[in-house]
């Protein structure tokens, strides 16, 4: 008998030569905000390499330091909540009992169900 694969698990998971060509960009990146350390669009576009390619700590962090310099900026304000729901659990803790309960709906009656 022959074990089934995933499709995912067939794939590596991680390539030298992307992670080395990733590496390279975000150093090209922050060199070019090191110049330009105004510049909102280098910013975006490093939270957007790094949480596209599942760097997500690494976008979190980047997405705090524009938000300590600019408080009010709704588009970083967007990516830190899309890597909240795309960052894997395990990686901020579990969620509590007391916090599944305040977020449960309302229960319906036993006569409804």
């Amino acid at each position: 008998m022959s074990k089934m694969v995933g499709w995912n698990e067939q794939i590596p998971r991680i390539n030298p030569s992307f992670a080395a060509r990733l590496n390279e960009e975000e150093t090209k990146l922050r060199w070019l905000m090191s110049r330009h350390p105004d510049s909102l669009e280098l910013a975006y576009y490093l939270i957007f390499l790094l949480a596209a390619n599942a760097r997500h700590e690494k976008a979190f962090e980047e997405c705090r330091r524009v938000l300590k310099v600019h408080p009010d900026d709704l588009i970083v304000r967007v990516w830190t909540e899309l890597i909240r729901l795309r960052w894997p659990r395990r990686a901020y803790g579990p969620i509590s009992q007391r916090t599944l309960t305040s977020r449960r709906c309302r229960q319906l009656p036993r006569h409804v169900r």
